[in-house]
């Protein structure tokens, strides 16, 4: 399973996608470890092989979200589902253990994953939603002093109770610091790319290496077929540079090249090309895989500065 997370990894399309994906793997993960605690706390300290059983089935299914495809993972009504049900699974617990057990406190866990999960921008109603139903959840339980499900209440001991206080205390404590080092890795992200376009913006405006004229721009948008012939006059060693680095590179990723050279845009080298940004995210990272570029790196910014 480790080597398919890695080879989906590999598979991203750019930097921020890897990162996004990233970001889900690290939380799915959490959640993992979070119920398999729930998995270790029911079977030998609360004496409950049951629910420490169905714990265990929710890892199970946790860890083969990880090997579903992105187009999965990623959708966002079943991820509301699927928050809903924890949140459910929550209330459950919560419920029976009483007041006592403190195990509301997993409300916040859950809410500090689901700002990971969903992108506020797309998903802001989702977010309300899912937080209102887990706040309707705890507030049912106080207003009712956790008297529904009282047939079930399992009258825990206090040291019991002890047990589940203190393994709350870490759960929160745990998915704080990740949520802290995701946001930190976001930040880093964020200066980073705005420092390497900073180092783009003065380099193109003080070095004569790249000649951007507005023809040599205007063939390459209109997708005329002379582009590659006045690119070739302009630029006339480029290709011979490139294709040392690596000679398998085919004509469509060598004209991708020549784009990147010119400093265009995803979106503009899709309209020169014809064709969808997707196809061309997807031959920027063939391009990356068949140089040997490191994640890290920026595509148009080595081209620019090495051929």
């Amino acid at each position: 399973m480790l080597n398919y997370i890695k080879e989906k990894r590999q598979l991203a399309a750019d930097e921020i996608e890897y990162e996004k994906s990233l970001y889900f793997d690290i939380y799915t993960l959490v959640l993992v470890l979070i119920l398999g605690c729930n998995v270790v706390l029911n079977v030998f300290f609360l004496n409950q092989p049951v629910y420490g059983g169905i714990f265990f089935g929710m890892v199970l299914f946790m860890l083969c979200t990880l090997l579903w495809p992105d187009r999965i993972r990623f959708n966002r009504y079943l991820l509301m589902l699927l928050f809903w049900f924890l949140g459910l699974v929550i209330f459950y617990c919560d419920t029976i253990s009483g007041n006592g057990a403190m195990n509301y406190l997993s409300y916040i866990s859950l809410t500090i994953a689901v700002a990971f999960f969903f992108d506020y921008d797309k998903d802001k109603y989702i977010i309300f939603m899912l937080v209102f139903t887990y706040i309707i959840f705890f507030l049912i339980n106080i207003i009712t002093d956790y008297s529904i499900f009282s047939s079930l209440h399992q009258n825990l001991s206090p040291v019991k109770l002890w047990y589940i206080r203190v393994y709350k205390a870490l759960e929160i404590s745990f998915c704080t610091f990740v949520g802290m080092y995701i946001i930190h890795r976001k930040e880093k992200m964020i200066i980073k790319y705005y420092i390497e376009k900073e180092k783009l913006n003065d380099f193109i405006k003080k070095t004569d290496k790249i000649s951007l004229s507005n023809e040599l721009y205007e063939l390459a948008m209109s997708k005329n077929s002379l582009f590659i012939t006045y690119f070739k006059s302009e630029f006339p060693e480029f290709f011979e540079k490139i294709l040392e680095v690596n000679p398998n590179l085919i004509s469509s990723e060598l004209e991708i090249c020549a784009l990147l050279k010119l400093n265009l845009t995803t979106k503009e080298i899709s309209i020169a090309t014809n064709t969808t940004i997707r196809a061309v995210e997807n031959k920027k990272h063939r391009i990356r895989k068949k140089i040997n570029l490191p994640t890290e790196t920026d595509l148009n910014l080595y081209i620019i500065n090495n051929f």
